[in-house]
Parts: C-alpha cells; structure tokens; sequence
C-alpha cells in the first residue's frame, strides 16, 4: 500500500508521486494486486466483485475539492493514518461515512453523469451490496430471507424497487472510482508508464457474481456447492490450501463461448495497459476439493477449458497483452498450454534455489517474465537470512556477492546485486517487489498463503521510498535498456 494521509493508499495525489518515482528511476511497469471491492477477510483475491473497484481507494480530497464533504468531514477520515500497516476495519467504516456525506449533497447534473455510467456488471454489484448492507455486510448465503438467498427474480425485482435509493448510492461510488483511475491512468501514460492489472483466476463465495448466476459455478439443483477450489501440498503449505472459491462449471460457459470471461477480460483491458492472470495453471487442469473434505489434501486434479477460453477473449478483443503466473504443481501440459496462448510465463527467482532449474537466472528467456519474488514469497533479504549456511554460500556465490549480506536497507548490496542480475537476463520484464528495491525483511512481507490473519497490510512510508536510489536504478536501465520507451 502507498503512503498518505488516510491510513491506505488512494487513487489521489500520493499514487501520481509514485507514478513519478518510477517514472525517475527508469522503472516502466507497476504491478498491482486486485483492485476489486474486498470482502471481509480484506484478502484482494476474496473480492464481493470481479469487477468494482475498492471504495477505500478513492481519494477523499477529490470530494472536498468539490464541496461534496466538509473539511470537518475530511480531517476526521484524516485522522487515522498508521504509517506502516492498513487497519482495514477502521478505513472502511470511516470512508463509506464519508462517501455517503457526498452523495447526499450532489447536485442534479451529477446524479444525470452518473446515471450514464453503466458498465454490465454495475446493476448486480449494486443490488448485491445494497442486501449486504440491510444484513450487516454477511454474505448471502447467511441472509435470513431464503427467497434473496436463492436469488428468486420475483422476491430480487421487489427489492430493486424499494431500495433504488441505496443501489444509486454504490453506482455512485463506483463512478467515482472509475474518474479517479483515468485520472491516474492517463498521468502514468503520459509519464511512460504501464499499469499492470491482476485477475484472480477465481471469484468469491461471497460476491455479486456467485450470488446472481449459481448456474455459473459447479452447483447442485438447489445451488449448493459440490466442491472449492485450492492448491495441493506444495512448498507454501505442506497440508495444500482450501481456498474456499467455487468452481466454474466450465461445461456451461463453454456453451456460450465463455461470455463471462471475455467481459471479465475486457473490463481489465479497459483498466490496464497488461493483466496478470493469477493461477494460470487452472485453465488446464484444478485442485477439486469436495466440499465436506476436512483438508485440501483430499482434492484430486480435474481436467479444465484448455485454451477456448483464450480463443474467445481473442476472437472478440484482439491480441490480449497478458502475463501468466505459471507457478506451482506444473508438467508439460501446463507448459504446452501456455505455449499454445503465447503468453510470457513467470519465473521467481527464490524457486530456483528449491530444485526448479527452470527458475535460475541463467535459463530465463524472453518468453519470461523475472521476479525476485511475489507476493506469496518472504522478502530477498529475509529469504537469504533464513537459507541454511550451505545454501546461503551457494546463492552468493551465483551472485557474486562478497560483502556484508545481512546489512539491509534501500541500500542493502546483496539485493542491489540480484535486481542487477535479474535486469541483464533475457526476460521480457523484470519485476522487484517495493520491498526488495527497500532493502526490507521479513516482517514486512505482503501475504503468508494459508495463514488467514495479518496479511495484505504492508504500507510503504514517504520517506521510505525517497531514500531509494533512483539514479542508480535509471542508469542500470538504461545500460540493460529496460528504460521506458517515453522516459527523457
């Protein structure tokens, strides 16, 4: 998350200073996470939509710059700032109050805007977020009205007539969100820099999609789930991972040439200059977990669409500018999959030291896209401190480093030596976590996969990043030419 003064970071005037950052130390990508409306784990990837945009992200000085909140009602949402984590509980509550002092003062020609505003997904986000709020946010499979539960037309159609009022509302929070990414959008264009979106392979148990079109996802007759989607043993987790997401019943979507999908994809091209498609490995083959399984480790591998999906998005959008996070339990199917889509694959540079050749800096191509780690790994420098003493000596010995490596900070040589390595392969991209460029360890790590408390909090400070060296990044650009194609 960005530093700034509302405790998370905002589409505002922070986001356009980290846009100039990278624009000044030569760096031409900025990956995000998901940046869809969370649910109540604030996990990005348990979203109540997969496709609105987090309502905490909206900058609240853009509204006060309007006269839509008061500058009372602007330093109260000031007033809890934490430097160096989210306190996601706190911000929500505080923002929607906020959002709804705005939407009671807008003038007539602002509710006509707004009503232009109309993406396909909007009216069902809209509605399913107006029953949350009358259940205390629950999700709808603990509401008490079985007849909203089941999504009955006759029982939802009477809900959207006596409740316009608040679904106006959650339109009026996404039309704001949609203005103030162009903004941000547009000002990293015109400084050379890409935004690259994530898509999670799987949508939430607790969303707007799930809810209004069971018929999408593998259900009985009477929409119960028959199993969920997770990940077996692997080197995360030694009991495999029960994520708890539906499964698609592929066999429907199929049938209308996976409309979902190419909306989905291209609501995100929309969004983003390049999309990360989370878990690619899914498309050929998933982890299925019956539903009343006690462990992840009673799924089996159920064969998926294949390529199809792809042929759609492609046949109706275009070349799809698409990276694929190819990691995990992958053989030749997987690797003949991604060579058919013709999308660059991912290649972690931590894994190579955990017997996956194919990780090592030395085997990469231009096909591949070069990490130091991802949000799922611990830091570089925390990944060096706790490798075993033989191990240690072999990675820094690949590297050629001989000074002090337990020495941290923005400055810290022996994760300047690895992102220097990274950027001479031959990978299409060279992507480094704000923590590795920081020198940070493990404390500050973005997410532990299967432990549910504590993650998705990290903040970067102000002052953190201005101690980053961007010259010297800019000049190791221009010497591997990764620079910018636009950057002066």
């Amino acid at each position: 998350m960005l530093p700034g003064p509302f405790g998370i970071g905002v589409l505002g005037k922070e986001a356009r200073e980290f846009v100039d950052f990278l624009a000044t130390g030569g760096f031409s990508l900025w990956q995000m996470l998901p940046l869809e409306h969370m649910g109540a784990s604030y996990s990005p990837y348990k979203a109540v939509s997969a496709f609105a945009g987090e309502p905490m992200y909206i900058d609240p000085r853009w509204l006060y710059e309007r006269g839509w909140v008061t500058e009372v009602e602007l330093r109260e949402r000031w007033a809890v700032a934490e430097p160096h984590k989210v306190n996601y509980e706190l911000i929500y509550d505080k923002q929607m109050v906020l959002l709804r002092a705005a939407f009671a003062r807008l003038p007539n020609r602002i509710h006509e805007e707004i009503s232009q505003f109309n993406p396909f997904w909007l009216d069902e986000y809209a509605l399913y977020m107006a029953i949350k709020e009358q259940y205390h946010l629950l999700p709808w499979f603990d509401w008490s009205d079985s007849e909203l539960q089941r999504y009955e037309r006759k029982a939802v159609e009477n809900y959207r007539k006596e409740h316009r009022s608040l679904m106006a509302f959650y339109r009026f929070v996404q039309w704001l969100f949609d203005l103030q990414w162009q903004e941000l959008h547009n000002y990293a264009q015109s400084k050379g820099v890409l935004l690259m979106g994530d898509i999670p392979i799987y949508v939430s148990e607790d969303s707007a999609e799930v809810w209004s079109h069971r018929e999408m996802f593998a259900t009985d007759k009477k929409g119960n789930f028959l199993a969920v989607a997770g990940a077996p043993p692997d080197y995360f987790n030694t009991q495999g991972q029960r994520w708890g997401n539906p499964l698609y019943n592929w066999e429907l979507m199929a049938k209308d040439n996976y409309t979902w999908w190419v909306g989905r994809m291209r609501a995100a091209l929309e969004k983003f200059d390049l999309v990360r498609i989370d878990h690619f490995r899914g498309f050929e083959s998933y982890w299925h977990i019956p539903v009343a399984a006690e462990s992840a480790r009673e799924g089996y591998w159920v064969k998926g669409p294949g390529v199809a999906p792809f042929k759609a998005m492609v046949q109706e959008l275009g070349p799809l500018p698409v990276i694929a996070e190819d990691l995990g339990d992958i053989g030749p199917e997987v690797e003949a999959l991604l060579e058919e889509a013709g999308f660059p694959g991912i290649r972690v540079l931590q894994f190579g030291f955990l017997g996956d050749e194919r990780h090592l800096p030395h085997n990469y191509s231009q096909q591949k896209v070069a990490y130091s780690g991802t949000h799922d790994n611990t830091t570089l420098l925390a990944w060096i401190y706790e490798l075993r003493p033989e191990d240690r000596e072999t990675v820094l010995t690949y590297c050629g480093y001989e000074g002090d490596w337990s020495k941290g900070g923005p400055n810290c040589g022996i994760c300047r030596t690895w992102i220097r390595l990274l950027y001479t392969t031959p990978a299409c991209w060279v992507i480094i976590p704000i923590q590795d460029l920081l020198g940070y360890g493990g404390d500050t790590r973005t997410n532990i996969p299967g432990n549910p408390e504590g993650n998705w909090r990290f903040r970067v400070t102000k002052e953190a990043l201005a101690q980053i060296d961007t010259t010297y990044y800019r000049r190791l650009a221009t010497i591997t030419q990764r620079l910018p194609v636009v950057a002066k």
